[in-house]
């Protein structure tokens, strides 16, 4: 909109001011901003010596005494500034307090471009005001955002039930608040500044999201936080800087719990597997993150501390009558032991015993190694370096050799895992499959450690 074209700013200010007190208070808040925002603007444009001009030049033409003094102007464009401002000011005061502030808000997000300009005086003066006017509200519910940040906290070790009614309320105070303080945020932020209440105010809140995520492990209520106050302290950029940073993080942590979770579902369904063996009287061989079950005696995953499989085949007279299958487990107090002749049912369920046990086994021997740890198996000992083997001698007393890794050679015979040293057949750990405890698990370390080449079993944890 324009008024009076041709005249100067000083009579179109004059006008605008004096129309003010004619508007309706029902119109559109955004017509309103567009006329206070054009009487700023023609505000800033008085200037004194063009209007101490004119006024002479009308003078002379009318034979009246000159204006001696430019002060003389001066001053009274400073009054008339005043009366615009306190025309505009009376004119929103007779607007309900939804439509004032709507007002204000649309006045200074036109005239700073969003906070990205400078505004004219005119509406810095006026913002200035609307701040002392609306103080008093805006400390009162920034005490209630207190109080309700400490609710919180207080309630924070009672879970997610009992912080997530106090969230809400939080959000809804939050939202009224900064709806009454975003004209001074948007103002603030075009002179190159920050309101320090939304300030204060934003970090308390932010400290609230931080500490309900480290203390209390609250991803989601952490998030919901952020994201509130991405949305209302966006003129706040050093705030807004931070708040990018939280909702980088807290999207990491998601992801990367969502990935950990998928990985806990993927092992579950890897390790869970349940059969009925038997022919007429049935039993159930089952494992599942429970743990591993035979004819209803259950052992935690965690409580197993050696596992075994084999499988020895039978013959009568040289005719192949089948094969049975054996599969052990055993924590510190009892070994539980499976026969089965159902190829699959055995394949399956070691596959599973190996995911579910034997790869927690295998780690914990090699964490053992490499804090110094030494394992007994059958008459050797294992340490990180090799082993110490037992040789036989027919007519004297045992002989104890120790072998590096890169002395050793390891081999599977009669239903044995065999470790040996090279140059030496009479250095010989025979393992048996069935019968010796972790046998499958040592061979696997062995193997794996071999296709490094390095001189440390616990290398493999790295490798």
């Amino acid at each position: 909109m324009s008024v009076a074209e041709d005249e100067s700013p000083l009579v179109k200010s004059n006008l605008i001011a004096a129309a003010l007190d004619l508007f309706d208070a029902d119109m559109d808040a955004d017509d309103w901003a567009t006329w206070i925002c054009q009487l700023a603007s023609e505000s800033d444009q008085i200037d004194a010596e063009d209007v101490f001009r004119l006024i002479n030049e009308d003078r002379a033409v009318a034979g009246f005494p000159l204006v001696s003094a430019p002060e003389l102007v001066e001053e009274e464009v400073s009054n008339r500034r005043r009366y615009f401002k306190d025309s505009i000011k009376n004119a929103i005061d007779r607007l309900p307090t939804k439509r004032m502030i709507d007002v204000m808000t649309d006045v200074v997000d036109t005239a700073t471009v969003s906070g990205e300009d400078a505004a004219p005086l005119l509406i810095d003066e006026l913002i200035d005001s609307y701040e002392l006017g609306v103080r008093s509200f805006l400390d009162r519910e920034a005490e209630n955002v207190e109080k309700l940040i400490g609710s919180i906290r207080n309630c924070a070790s009672g879970g997610v039930r009992a912080v997530a009614p106090l969230i809400d309320k939080l959000d809804s105070v939050i939202r009224n608040w900064d709806r009454v303080a975003q004209p001074i945020q948007v103002s603030m932020k075009s002179r190159g500044l920050e309101h320090d209440q939304s300030r204060r105010m934003a970090l308390d809140v932010r400290s609230l999201g931080i500490d309900l995520f480290n203390e209390h492990q609250m991803l989601d209520q952490a998030e919901r936080i952020t994201h509130l106050l991405k949305d209302v302290f966006a003129e706040l950029p050093e705030v807004a800087n931070r708040l990018e940073e939280d909702s980088v993080a807290i999207s990491n942590i998601h992801r990367d719990r969502q990935r950990e979770q998928k990985r806990a579902d993927d092992w579950v369904r890897e390790i869970t597997f349940e059969a009925q063996i038997g022919l007429v009287f049935k039993d159930t061989l089952k494992i599942s993150p429970n743990g591993v079950e035979w004819k209803g005696s259950r052992v935690a995953l965690d409580d197993v501390t050696g596992v075994g499989w084999g499988a020895t085949r039978n013959s009568v007279n040289g005719v192949p009558t089948g094969t049975d299958y054996f599969i052990y487990w055993c924590d510190q107090h009892n070994v539980t032991r499976v026969q089965l002749n159902r190829e699959n049912v055995y394949s399956t369920f070691i596959d599973k015993l190996w995911k579910a046990v034997g790869v927690r086994l295998l780690t914990d021997m090699v964490s053992g190694l490499r804090e110094g740890e030494r394992y007994r198996f059958g008459d050797a000992v294992l340490d990180d370096s090799g082993f110490e083997l037992t040789k036989s001698h027919l007519f004297s007393a045992d002989e104890k050799i120790k072998a590096t890794w890169a002395e050793l050679q390891i081999w599977s015979a009669n239903g044995s895992l065999c470790i040996g040293k090279t140059n030496d057949k009479k250095a010989v750990l025979t393992l048996p499959y069935q019968g010796a405890n972790n046998a499958h698990v040592l061979e696997a370390a062995i193997r794996t450690l071999f296709k490094t080449g390095n001189p440390k079993l616990s290398s493999i944890l790295e490798d």
